[in-house]
């Protein structure tokens, strides 16, 4: 069993999906022993995707890739939104985001909608036309995805009215990152880039020499940093890409986490590392 996507801490559990087999399981942990507080593996468990919290609303993906939410007391299913027409891919990890008591998610069909987190019932759906290959960004008002055909999108959240578009080239995948005016856009192999928010250009992009493995980087230390397969971990200039400083560390890195003055670095391989900004 492989732990995938980031947990939800709400309340005194911690709740997450796993890459099990099928059939596919989650569970829910105490905060404060560790003990299990409730699991289920059936089709209503969240898997891939992250586990997102709205109210007393755990809400991922199934293995399905369906949209679920489930009471994060008890683990009962609450509603779900079925896939629309006969679009199915079981492979779906792109995480859904919170806007304002509702959840904004892309589907298989190549839509992207919005959809009351009481109920699930659909606000909004806008056709996109291609495979979102990204997960949902929302900041403010604005919503940004990318698609596997290397389309991003900037969509109005409250009426899913399109604002821009652009093509970079590239395939994308992980998650659109807001950082102050600049939107990170990782893509699906070694490169990586930064676009102004209203999808006017490209500031910056760059191509690594190895795969990028981290799909969601992040900003800290006034950099952005993102990681290889390779095990070299890369503090990048948000200005114009350069590298600022790197380190090698053992494993492919995967998942990044900062606190403070301390960041933590998880590999494909199981382990974790703690690190302080070079000063």
């Amino acid at each position: 069993m492989t732990f995938h996507g980031d947990p939800l801490l709400l309340g005194d559990l911690v709740i997450t999906g796993t890459e099990s087999l099928l059939p596919p399981e989650m569970r829910a942990f105490d905060v404060r022993t560790g003990r299990v507080a409730w699991k289920r593996a059936d089709e209503w468990s969240l898997t891939r995707s992250d586990v997102i919290g709205v109210g007393n609303l755990a809400v991922g993906r199934n293995h399905r890739g369906e949209l679920v939410a489930l009471d994060s007391r008890s683990g009962e299913p609450v509603w779900h939104v079925p896939h629309q027409g006969e679009s199915f891919r079981p492979d779906v990890a792109e995480s859904p985001a919170v806007y304002d008591a509702s959840i904004i998610f892309s589907a298989p069909d190549g839509n992207l909608y919005r959809v009351a987190a009481e109920t699930g019932s659909i606000i909004w759906r806008l056709a996109l036309g291609c495979d979102v290959s990204t997960s949902v960004t929302v900041d403010g008002d604005d919503v940004y995805v990318g698609c596997q055909d290397g389309r991003i999108f900037n969509v109005r959240a409250p009426d899913g009215d399109p604002l821009a578009t652009i093509s970079i080239g590239q395939p994308l995948e992980g998650r659109l990152l807001i950082v102050e005016d600049r939107l990170i856009v990782p893509g699906g192999g070694a490169w990586i880039g930064a676009l102004d928010r209203e999808l006017a250009g490209v500031i910056w992009a760059r191509e690594d020499e190895t795969r990028l493995s981290v799909v969601q980087p992040i900003s800290w230390d006034g950099a952005l940093l993102t990681g290889t397969g390779d095990g070299r971990l890369l503090a990048l200039s948000l200005e114009d890409g350069q590298t600022q400083w790197s380190t090698r560390l053992e494993g492919t890195i995967r998942g990044l986490g900062a606190h403070s003055d301390v960041l933590l670095v998880g590999t494909v391989e199981g382990k974790l590392y703690a690190l302080r900004a070079p000063r």
